[in-house]
């Protein structure tokens, strides 16, 4: 995993790093427009180059994690990791008929976390359960936190999809297992390497409505943990 994860890093960073450029040419060529039309468009490139500096964040972070164990851990409010993680994946799922809702518990929301690893766990949850729900007649998401056992904080991705058999739901966690046709299997593994590094554990469950729901725990910061910890 860690020679795969440096050689994707090797690989996609210069893509990447095109991509930034071509972005950066492109606004100079709009740079003598002031109509509305080139400040939307100056604005969406600035996006698109935001989110190709972020793709060579979270690639060159993973290469550290998955080959030395490495994280930068820091206070966190879980609600906004949720609430970013869903803008970005979330992008389109309401034009395609997807239902989603946010339900945040305020008074349990800090934690010690590697904010980029957090969020890519996110985002691999969410963009799963949209795969799941796109063809169903029931194309709901819900997403919630609420305070678990033992000092933790427990995060559900719930959604109306498929479902998942018990036999693939006991293997589902190992690398290159998916129930995805032409998914790789490793997205649900390295969740749960990240999950485990944090302290808690990631789990699946049937959606009593159909569907799955997917949890994970992180560890709550207390007010006597956070005086200690790094900010």
């Amino acid at each position: 995993m860690g020679e795969m994860a440096s050689a994707l890093a090797h690989e996609l960073n210069q893509p990447l790093s095109a991509i930034a450029n071509y972005l950066k040419g492109a606004k100079r060529l709009l740079a003598d427009r002031d109509d509305d039309d080139a400040d939307m468009v100056r604005g969406a490139m600035d996006k698109a180059a935001e989110q190709a500096l972020r793709a060579g964040q979270i690639i060159r972070r993973l290469r550290d994690f998955v080959a030395r164990g490495e994280s930068e851990r820091r206070i966190e409010s879980i609600n906004k990791l949720i609430e970013e993680a869903s803008a970005l994946a979330l992008v389109g799922a309401k034009e395609h008929g997807v239902r989603v809702r946010l339900q945040v518990d305020p008074a349990h929301d800090s934690i010690l976390a590697d904010k980029v690893q957090i969020q890519q766990v996110l985002l691999n949850l969410f963009r799963n359960a949209i795969e799941s729900v796109a063809h169903g007649s029931r194309r709901e998401l819900l997403v919630a936190s609420r305070p678990a056992a033992n000092g933790m904080v427990e995060v559900s991705v719930a959604d109306t999809g498929t479902g998942i058999s018990p036999d693939i739901a006991e293997q589902l966690f190992q690398p290159f297992v998916t129930t995805k046709s032409q998914g790789m299997g490793v997205g649900l593994s390295i969740s749960r390497t990240i999950i485990e590094a944090h302290g808690g554990r990631i789990w699946t469950e049937p959606n009593p409505g159909g569907g799955a729901i997917f949890k994970f725990t992180l560890r709550a910061m207390t007010k006597e943990h956070m005086s200690d910890a790094p900010r």
